[in-house]
């Protein structure tokens, strides 16, 4: 959900026009330089009110100012672009964009559905393909317009429904369906704007699709294809997407991957299953503890990983593991166990002050208890990221206190 009522916003097709214009152009610029200079938001919009700018025209130079301040995080030439802060906000992160559009790389040509303001339509023109950006609001795609030729990119933008818009049969598809109404996420496929299924339909004739969900889409959705492969994408500790791939864009008989990806979406580490998940054995708990990365909990890998290092799970529920020699492996933070205490805040905190460990940090595992609130019973011993990890883990015969630093 926007963070507030202005990142709701939504610019009508004729102030989108005006604000790629020459005019709006320069009053965009002017903003952007004001809001950097300390001038409050308030005052930018008075000067415009000022200088005869139209109400509309305005609030679209305001909006579209921020959106640009925003993206410079992630966006290396966002001063030469044109977005609005709900677009951006909605967005895929780049990173992500970067690293589907790998996946169409070297062909001819693209349609992309749901392009809103074109993040992965212009990533994906970035690999070489022709891209159709097709979407119902004219306004967006009058900005995607712009930055393609900004960014000197081969990107068509179609005014239309997408459910109605003709496949060419044998070409490539790729969808980002709205996750949001209403002010609420959308989980489930079926609910998704427009509604999954009605897209792979649409997109039958296509030889490959893809289409951008949330990390948090659920595994067992009945709307998910059993002849698709679902993609985890990781960016350093954060999932930030997931990709749905079918026919030609499907690698392999994969059905589920999880990607670790560089900053500029380049993938770092993948790997993917073909089959059910490896059913891993529970054993005792050893020297060290393996904390699995999301994308690889997510799509089910960490269990064949583990089995891979002769890891174990600590317990059938748990997506925790341990193993008696340290693993070099980028898709486990690994932990050296220091103590094994009972889940006594008492009990640690004594521990805590033999031990003379420095700076903490508390992690939940299947137990029921605010990390902050047993940290205060600790009697709030100093924390921080870089010294000892306090793990509460549920185990399959009660919950334990499992305290150790970072390996390596």
């Amino acid at each position: 959900m926007p963070s507030d009522p202005a990142a709701s916003f939504a610019p009508t097709t004729e102030a989108a026009r005006w604000l790629v214009g020459t005019e709006g152009l320069q009053r965009l610029a002017d903003a952007v330089a004001a809001l950097d200079a300390g001038v409050d938001e308030l005052t930018v919009a008075a000067r415009l009110r000022r200088d005869g700018v139209e109400p509309e025209h305005a609030r679209t130079v305001l909006d579209a100012a921020q959106a640009r301040i925003l993206a410079r995080s992630r966006l290396p030439r966002a001063d030469e672009l044109v977005l609005t802060r709900a677009a951006w906000e909605q967005a895929s992160h780049p990173a992500a964009s970067t690293a589907r559009a790998a996946r169409v790389a070297g062909a001819s040509a693209v349609t992309d559905l749901c392009s809103g303001v074109g993040g992965d339509a212009l990533a994906i023109a970035a690999t070489g393909p022709a891209v159709t950006a097709v979407d119902r609001d004219e306004a967006r795609l009058t900005l995607l317009a712009h930055n393609a030729t900004v960014l000197g990119l081969a990107v068509t933008t179609v005014v239309a429904d997408v459910l109605r818009y003709p496949i060419a049969p044998g070409s490539l598809v790729h969808a980002d369906p709205g996750r949001r109404a209403a002010g609420r996420r959308l989980r489930r496929l079926g609910e998704l704007l427009p509604p999954v299924p009605s897209l792979l339909a649409a997109a039958a004739p296509a030889a490959g699709c893809g289409i951008a969900l949330s990390p948090a889409v659920d595994l067992t959705d009945p709307d998910l294809p059993a002849d698709g492969e679902l993609e985890f994408l990781q960016l350093g500790p954060q999932l930030v997407e997931s990709s749905l791939w079918l026919g030609d864009l499907r690698r392999g008989g994969a059905v589920a991957t999880a990607t670790l990806l560089d900053e500029d979406g380049a993938v770092r580490h993948r790997v993917d299953r073909d089959g059910p998940p490896v059913d891993l054995p529970v054993g005792a708990l050893g020297a060290f503890l393996l904390e699995p990365h999301a994308a690889a909990v997510r799509a089910r890998v960490h269990a064949g990983l583990g089995e891979e290092l002769g890891a174990r799970r600590v317990a059938r529920t748990r997506a925790l593991l341990t193993a008696d020699v340290a693993p070099a492996t980028p898709w486990f933070d690994v932990w050296q166990v220091d103590a094994v205490l009972p889940l006594r805040a008492r009990t640690v905190a004594a521990w805590l002050r033999t031990a003379d460990v420095g700076p903490i940090e508390i992690a939940t595992h299947g137990v029921d208890i605010d990390p902050a609130a047993w940290w205060r019973r600790l009697g709030r011993p100093p924390r921080g990221p870089e010294g000892t990890r306090i793990h509460l883990v549920r185990l399959d015969d009660g919950a334990v206190c499992v305290v150790g630093h970072r390996a390596g």
